[in-house]
């Protein structure tokens, strides 16, 4: 027994070992306070279209709104990649304090339509454009790389569980103080998130020649030295272009492609189970059932990060294709008995699977792809996503006005069997191996 307990608390303390690092948790922390603020957004958003629409279609627009400006930041990957990272940060959350505010503000004078609402989502998130490529940019070069797939549990565990406390919590909050109020407290959350991201200092990224422990390229082989005032070395219009290839390249040419094939149509699929919740929740229950629902879609992500880094050494590809078949499967009977409590426990466990293929692989991409192209990668990823995801919403939203909330749940719990079964029925991701064996610049 005494050896079990020492194992336990080696194990632990081996997985806590990340957070010894003082920049990391810096960014943790300021990641948790905007996290705070996103989820009552959502939750205060979201309910705020549905309450003054009562229609799917509305929420549906609302979702594409805020999520279709995504597609521009392939266009910022270069300059994050490029720029200091901390500055980053912290303007992007002032930006979203400002625009954040304009809500309140219109019902303050008597303004406040829908119209309203729905423009500032996608103002929103255009502040916000920079912020996920800085801060995967801003892990490898916080951590060693043996500690990626901990950092990225760490992450996505504080992440989530703030964003799942935010959203339970945002159904009582509407109820306490109004949809409106919830958005003056995410202003005050933007504010301290910058103010925390402020005294952050993140290094620069290492060169492909630094990490293989290189010097073959000294000033005068590489071109003539910049001038420090000048900004990044050689820095214009057809690097910013070349640069955009690249990471597109980095993604088009190996096995990172496929794997973004099968995630976005699971972005697809959830947009559409997305679009239809609030309604689904006004069903069988009231806005606090909605904060629930999308809180248990987030807790249950948690313990899914939280037991990734008890997977890292299982292959990637089959662990993928058990924890996509599981998570539908759960998802449609939680769907199906529509009972609340029921169905919330169900959806909860239906992300844990999710949870755990969310943390391989991005612990698989930041091994996989050298760390100076980090920026434009995740960027180029994550404007694919924000292509396929808003579409999804506003599909799912004109579909639950026609067929009703429950049969779009259905079906998106489906679609999410289809995405395991692609990874069975593809050789090179059904084979691929563990995400701790990911050799730095696989990708490249």
């Amino acid at each position: 027994m005494t050896d079990v307990v020492s194992l336990d608390r080696f194990d632990l303390d081996e997985r806590l070992s990340v957070l010894r690092h003082r920049g990391f948790r810096r960014l943790l922390v300021g990641r948790a306070v905007s996290v705070l603020g996103d989820g009552l957004y959502t939750v205060a958003a979201m309910w705020l279209v549905y309450e003054l629409t009562g229609s799917t279609a509305y929420t549906g627009i609302a979702g594409f709104l805020t999520g279709i400006p995504g597609l521009l930041s392939v266009l910022v990957g270069p300059i994050v990649d490029r720029s200091a990272l901390e500055r980053v940060l912290t303007l992007s959350e002032l930006g979203q304090g400002v625009v954040v505010l304009v809500v309140p503000l219109a019902w303050a004078t008597g303004n406040l339509t829908v119209g309203v609402v729905l423009a500032t989502m996608p103002v929103l998130s255009l502040a916000g454009l920079f912020a996920n490529p800085a801060q995967n940019a801003a892990v490898p070069r916080l951590v060693p790389s043996d500690a990626l797939v901990r950092a990225n549990a760490a992450t996505t565990t504080v992440r989530r569980t703030v964003d799942a406390t935010a959203r339970g919590a945002g159904g009582l909050l509407i109820a306490a103080v109004g949809a409106v109020g919830v958005y003056v407290v995410d202003a005050a959350t933007f504010g301290l998130a910058a103010l925390v991201f402020f005294g952050l200092s993140v290094p620069a990224a290492e060169s492909p020649t630094e990490e293989a422990g290189g010097d073959e390229a000294g000033p005068d082989e590489a071109g003539d030295e910049a001038d420090p005032d000048d900004g990044p070395a050689g820095f214009d219009l057809a690097t910013y272009r070349a640069d955009l290839r690249e990471g597109v390249a980095t993604i088009a040419g190996s096995e990172l492609g496929l794997m973004v094939v099968g995630s976005l149509f699971a972005n697809f699929l959830f947009g559409v189970a997305y679009a239809v919740l609030p309604a689904f929740a006004d069903g069988i229950g009231d806005a606090s059932t909605y904060g629930l629902l999308l809180a248990g879609l987030t807790v249950g992500t948690v313990f899914g990060s939280l037991a990734a880094s008890a997977t890292e050494s299982y292959p990637l590809g089959w662990t993928t294709i058990v924890s996509l078949t599981c998570s539908g499967a759960l998802f449609a009977v939680g769907v199906w008995l529509a009972a609340p409590l029921v169905t919330i426990g169900l959806v909860a466990l239906s992300r844990i699977p999710v949870g755990i293929y969310n943390v391989s692989v991005m612990a698989t991409l930041q091994s996989g792809v050298p760390q100076d192209r980090l920026g434009r990668v995740s960027s180029a990823l994550g404007s694919a996503a924000s292509l396929v995801s808003p579409v999804g919403i506003l599909v799912g939203g004109f579909l639950g006005d026609v067929y009703g909330a429950p049969t779009v749940l259905l079906a998106s719990a489906a679609g999410t069997v289809l995405t395991a079964l692609y990874w069975l029925v593809t050789p090179s991701l059904r084979r691929f191996g563990p995400p701790v064996d990911v050799t730095q610049g696989r990708f490249a």
